[in-house]
């Protein structure tokens, strides 16, 4: 999974983690919600593998929230790949979501406008 900008975002348990520091192998993430939550989750990584949590969530784990990034991330592909009209892009990708990634969705003109 990727942010927009195309940065990794890592799951783990429920709960998104983005990219804070990188020394090596070595990865410490910082949660999704940091910036507009203030969330102090964070993670420890090498090589992929989860080596230490740190910090408490100051929210729930939200498996949609993942749903939603990946078909995000889809429908961005497709739009560089295809020539396809972007309506027909974004109708493909929110039909492959569940029920509940469709209503934590933003609103339609913004994610034609992303795509």
């Amino acid at each position: 999974m990727e942010t927009v900008k195309g940065k990794p975002i890592f799951e783990h348990h429920g709960y998104l983690y983005i990219v804070n520091k990188e020394s090596g192998d070595k990865v410490i993430w910082c949660c999704h919600n940091y910036r507009h939550d203030q969330c102090r989750g964070r993670l420890h990584t090498i090589n992929g593998q989860v080596v230490k949590t740190v910090g408490d969530h100051n929210h729930e784990p939200s498996n949609s929230s993942a749903e939603v990034i990946v078909a995000r991330t889809t429908m961005s592909n497709a739009a560089k790949q295809k020539s396809d009209t972007t309506h027909n892009i974004v109708a493909d990708g929110i039909s492959k979501l569940s029920d509940h990634a469709i209503s934590s969705l933003p609103d339609l003109r913004n994610i034609k406008r992303t795509v």
